[in-house]
């Protein structure tokens, strides 16, 4: 019996974020094993960034649709947003966001990074609320299927017209940022194709004021950088592609 081949994609998280995630980013796209990245469009840094990742054609770059941190790029979303306009987080965005208004706001974000590069290769959402917000995953859906692009999926979701991955790994994160950790991840991967969701940066300031989650960042780009890492990836045969690459079976 012929084995599935194994593809991976590995995804980072936050490009635009600040300038040391674009960095790092790039760095480990092009130093190491990052073949996927998705863009922050409602951040001061973005359109920058996109300029630099046109340099580097392989890069597939999607769109993190961001609901909960900052402001959004659509003006008429009052669901979303609290008193002065930045948007709701935790429950409190959950119980209040309309679809309607996450729709607007999505259709904004991905017609801008659209205008600012026009390959995008997917849609995956900040703290994966397309995941955790029913209303958030329809409109997604909805989006995805109209512009004909893959969504990040929990699990072997087979949504009827929009594609997506076998398997997503979320948990290389926090603690389990160590070597042994990325290696066994890779080395059980499934046939078929995964994502291994990453957030590799170099630290700036920005960062430090913005995220909880920064000095692991510089270990997940050390790790993604590694030899080691990058010949398990040949010894198990394992391609690397990014979500452009993913065909429309994988529904």
């Amino acid at each position: 019996m012929q084995q599935t081949k194994k593809q991976v994609i590995i995804n980072a998280d936050d490009f635009g974020m600040t300038p040391g995630v674009t960095a790092g980013i790039l760095y480990a796209h092009q130093f190491g094993i990052v073949t996927s990245t998705t863009a922050m469009v409602n951040t001061p840094f973005v359109k920058d960034s996109l300029g630099l990742a046109k340099g580097h054609p392989n890069l597939g770059v999607g769109l993190h649709f961001v609901l909960d941190a900052g402001k959004p790029i659509s003006r008429q979303v009052p669901s979303l947003v609290d008193a002065n306009g930045y948007f709701l987080k935790g429950e409190e965005l959950s119980n209040s966001a309309r679809k309607e208004d996450i729709k607007v706001e999505l259709l904004a974000q991905l017609e801008l990074l659209l205008q600012w590069y026009p390959q995008v290769t997917h849609i995956d959402s900040h703290h994966h609320k397309h995941l955790h917000i029913p209303q958030a995953l329809e409109a997604v859906l909805e989006v995805a299927e109209e512009y004909r692009l893959p969504v990040r999926s929990f699990s072997k979701s087979r949504w009827q017209n929009v594609r997506s991955t076998d398997y997503l790994h979320y948990d290389f994160y926090g603690e389990t940022v160590q070597a042994a950790f990325l290696e066994n991840l890779i080395r059980s991967t499934n046939g078929g194709v995964s994502e291994i969701m990453c957030h590799p940066a170099f630290l700036d300031t920005w960062l430090l004021e913005r995220s909880s989650y920064t000095e692991a960042r510089m270990k997940e780009l050390e790790l993604l950088t590694d030899k080691n890492v990058k010949n398990i990836l040949t010894s198990e045969s394992i391609e690397l592609i990014h979500f452009g690459g993913i065909h429309d079976e994988h529904k």
